[in-house]
């Protein structure tokens, strides 16, 4: 037989590719993770002051080093190279001025589930005497009681070596005490997910909308690249995205809410104010859970009409038209139970009038809006005294209108 070529095989696994294009690709991504997180103002980078950084508009920042594992090493070991060459650069940067301690935060995201010791202890340390603790007792780590460094690989020694130095203890402990650790207990891609998830948008068209806003951060960040600019979007910029293509994969056209339902203490402060829509509902006998609903309708609504207003997603007169809808809803209702229920209490004909304008829906324009949008705005107007429940509330409003708040 004549000779047969042998074939070395790569042995990928033994290679660190794998991870380093994996770590690549998960920085557009997490600029998801991130703006799912921003506040007005914010804009998220990357490779521009860090691996992944946010910008506030009050000139603090967020510097974010992720750490990516696809294999069983951990990242944030004690020993770690990885670990101890982010130290390192946040260091030179906060010495150089580009990343100031008093003005960062220093943030180390993994893509695993993996402990350390020492990022616990800085993690932990929130203040400069928890951070003087945390630098003492991890240097014990790395060094005898005589001072002397302990065996320490070579690559990682230069790294503990200049963290650990007297005379830069002073800015390692700025680092410490600013320093913030992050790590997936779930896969990277389901932490993404699960984020996103969080942002309200219904489940028949959320996967969808999620592919489509990373394959736009990734587009938009490519663009940035072979234009030679700084990798950055601001918040602005994503929810608009984000209303595009909601307003595209949304066949019923729902506008997208941006509230949140109110806390205790906020319903609390509500109630306090006396507010004419709560007293609307006192005087028909609601009870203390249909008060919380109330409020929890009128304090989303509120907050929802502005957004969309703001926006650009519904105009005045679409608001106005609205509101004239729901004032000729609430009449007619209030006839038809003046009929049916000529002979029961004022108290129970306002309350039949009410429940009757709740499970009424009614639509803007060519857009629905959600149940509680529109109960909210039922409260508005009853607020103003432009519609109300008892047959008789403009007199009995009236009676004590002084003490309460419009």
């Amino acid at each position: 037989m004549g000779n047969k070529k042998v074939v070395k095989k790569t042995n990928i696994s033994n290679t660190h590719v794998p991870d380093k294009v994996y770590a690549y690709m998960i920085q557009s991504h997490h600029m998801l993770y991130e703006l799912l997180n921003c506040e007005k103002g914010d804009s998220v980078s990357v490779e521009v002051f860090d691996d992944v950084g946010v910008e506030h508009p009050d000139g603090s920042r967020d510097a974010i080093q992720l750490k990516s594992a696809l294999s069983n090493r951990n990242p944030v070991s004690n020993k770690a190279i990885d670990l101890w060459k982010t130290m390192y650069n946040w260091m030179l940067s906060a010495e150089t001025g580009e990343l100031d301690p008093e003005n960062t935060k220093y943030i180390l995201f993994i893509n695993v589930n993996k402990k350390g010791t020492i990022v616990d202890k800085f993690h932990s340390a929130k203040s400069t005497e928890e951070a003087i603790d945390a630098w003492n007792k991890t240097k014990e780590i790395f060094y005898d009681e005589q001072g002397k460094l302990k065996e320490i690989g070579e690559e990682c020694r230069k790294y503990v070596e200049y963290f650990y130095k007297d005379e830069k203890k002073d800015l390692a402990l700025k680092i410490i005490e600013k320093f913030e650790y992050k790590k997936c207990i779930e896969d990277y891609t389901i932490t993404v997910r699960n984020e996103f998830n969080k942002s309200g948008i219904p489940e028949d068209i959320i996967d969808p909308i999620y592919v489509g806003i990373i394959g736009w951060i990734d587009i938009k960040v490519t663009k940035m690249v072979e234009a030679g600019q700084p990798i950055a979007i601001s918040l602005e910029d994503y929810q608009k995205q984000l209303r595009a293509l909601y307003r595209e994969h949304n066949q019923k056209h729902s506008l997208m809410t941006y509230s949140v339902e109110p806390s205790n203490q906020e319903i609390e402060q509500e109630f306090q104010k006396k507010r004419v829509y709560i007293e609307q509902l006192d005087i028909i006998d609601c009870d203390y859970t249909e008060k919380v609903e109330a409020i929890n309708d009128y304090l989303r609504a509120a907050i929802d009409r502005a957004t969309w207003a703001e926006n650009g997603d519904i105009s005045m007169q679409s608001i106005q038209t609205y509101e004239s809808n729901l004032k000729r809803t609430w009449k007619l209702q209030k006839r038809i139970v003046m009929l049916e229920k000529k002979n029961e209490s004022s108290e129970d004909q306002g309350k039949m009038i009410y429940y009757k304008c709740q499970d009424k829906n009614v639509e803007m324009d060519s857009v629905y809006v959600p149940d509680f949008f529109k109960n909210g705005c039922y409260h508005a107007l009853a607020n103003n005294l432009e519609i109300g429940w008892h047959p008789q509330y403009s007199e009995l409003i009236k009676e004590e209108s002084d003490s309460w708040e419009i």
